[in-house]
């Protein structure tokens, strides 16, 4: 289901361990590299997103995308707005599958796409499982949880289910909201696109989601992410 995933996070999570400064010594020009062939390809794809338009943590940064580089298009792409490694910290991601691009490419169409993707209770699951790894920085206890193609076991109950008034694209929108322990989740469609978010510590009151028409300070974000790996391991 993904196609050349070019994903510079994703790529050092994977390397597994318990993670020491050589390591990341190591991974940093490795995403950095991995970055220049990302954001050349997002620049000439011109993707357009869905975010948050009133976060209430920074920073603002690309998380990661998904395309082909045969049709310079893009599947998927994920932003996030909160400081990853920091657990104690609020995070919110927003990814929007571009359903029609993807159905395309499988021979599906968006309703089954819309149909078959992982259920919110996964979304949230995978979320709480990839903090405690970041926790005890282990990314080899649990590799599933680094990848979204992986099963991952669902707790069988402690879900609830709510209904929030959100803003898309300017409209207001009743939403489900699923929660569990101090993670929500949501979903929903809009155009072509399914867009899923997951919020550690909740999301604000009455989130804004919002078309992102320029990823630059995204992907400048993204870079001072990388960058900082080594002072944060550091501390």
């Amino acid at each position: 289901m993904r196609l050349p995933v070019i994903n510079g996070v994703r790529s050092v999570r994977a390397l597994g361990g318990v993670v020491s400064r050589v390591m990341f010594a190591l991974g940093v020009p490795a995403a950095l590299a991995a970055d220049l062939v990302l954001f050349a390809m997002l620049r000439r794809a011109r993707p357009r997103p869905f975010g948050i338009s009133n976060p209430s943590v920074t920073p603002a940064l690309l998380s990661s995308a998904s395309g082909q580089s045969e049709t310079r298009s893009f599947t998927s792409v994920v932003l996030c707005y909160g400081r990853p490694l920091r657990i104690a910290g609020q995070l919110m991601e927003v990814e929007t599958c571009f359903a029609e691009t993807l159905a395309a490419d499988m021979g599906a169409t968006v309703k089954d796409l819309v149909r078959f993707a992982p259920a919110l209770e996964e979304t949230i699951t995978r979320a709480e499982l990839r903090d405690q790894a970041w926790a005890k920085h282990d990314w080899m206890g649990e590799t599933s949880v680094f990848s979204p193609d992986s099963p991952v076991e669902v707790p069988a109950d402690g879900f609830e289910r709510a209904e929030r008034i959100v803003v898309v694209a300017g409209q207001e929108r009743r939403v489900p909201v699923l929660s569990h322990g101090n993670c929500e989740a949501l979903r929903f469609v809009h155009d072509s696109m399914v867009i899923t978010a997951v919020a550690r510590l909740g999301f604000p009151e009455s989130p804004r989601f919002d078309v992102v028409d320029d990823l630059e300070p995204y992907l400048a974000a993204h870079r001072r992410f990388i960058l900082s790996w080594l002072r944060f391991w550091e501390r």
